[in-house]
């Protein structure tokens, strides 16, 4: 049974940790597309962001090829999410903005000051892991809650468009997955913030069967292609 553990699921994991990476893309493609966010939430792109970078430091660390296999994609994707996804947001939501360009920013900061002590500073093999899996892990807990950052507007609107549907589904079946292979081969530090993350995914569930989204919240960037779209077929009829 734990060499099914060991073997088999940590390959799911790599599997289904970059089917998380990816879950939000089709939604950027379509606020992309139309020029607004709607609904979508930028913040967990950027936490992301940093979260995959010390996941592949940690891995690097403790020589571990299938947590390397399981961010390498998701740097790449978060970084382009959240490239396309920052000049969305609108005027009126420039706190979001500025929060988000603080998190790139100061995130990327802590990440090269840390590396570069955990690397000069004389900290042994076993040590150096310990902190890296410690600041992964709490990295990794902070993206799996970022949806739940508009919950005082899910509960005040009583509409759960903003927590993705399709991500939420994803992080609960990833980070099972990892919670097992974790305890297989008993380090905390993958079984620590992936079973937060499952519990924190169930309570992103509860929040979208208790709050549905609203459709017309959730179409609206794509009312606006086709207002954009309608607009182009006039102009090109025109004489």
């Amino acid at each position: 049974m734990n060499v099914l553990l060991e073997k088999f699921f940590p390959v799911i994991g790599v599997f289904l940790s970059n089917a998380l990476y990816l879950a939000p893309a089709p939604a950027v493609y379509h606020a992309v597309r139309a020029g607004a966010l709607g609904s979508f939430n930028v913040m967990p792109q950027a936490v992301m962001v940093h979260s995959t970078i010390a996941w592949i430091f940690y891995a690097l660390s403790v020589q571990n090829p299938y947590i390397a296999a399981a961010n390498l994609p998701g740097v790449v994707a978060s970084i382009a999410y959240a490239v396309l996804t920052l000049p969305l947001i609108p005027r009126e939501r420039a706190p979001e903005r500025r929060a988000v360009q603080g998190v790139l920013v100061l995130g990327s900061v802590v990440a090269l000051v840390g590396w570069s002590v955990f690397v000069f500073g004389g900290f042994s093999a076993a040590r150096r892991s310990f902190a890296l899996g410690l600041y992964g892990s709490l990295l990794c807990v902070l993206l799996f809650a970022s949806p739940l950052s508009t919950v005082q507007e899910v509960l005040k609107t009583s509409n759960a468009a903003s927590i993705y549907a399709p991500m939420t589904i994803a992080q609960c079946v990833n980070c099972g997955t990892w919670t097992l292979y974790g305890f297989a081969v008993q380090d905390i530090w993958v079984w620590g913030p992936n079973a937060t993350g499952f519990l924190l995914g169930l309570a992103q569930v509860a929040l979208k069967l208790s709050f549905p989204s609203n459709s017309e919240v959730d179409s609206s960037a794509h009312r606006l292609v086709g207002t954009k779209q309608a607009c182009s077929d006039e102009e090109d009829s025109e004489p």
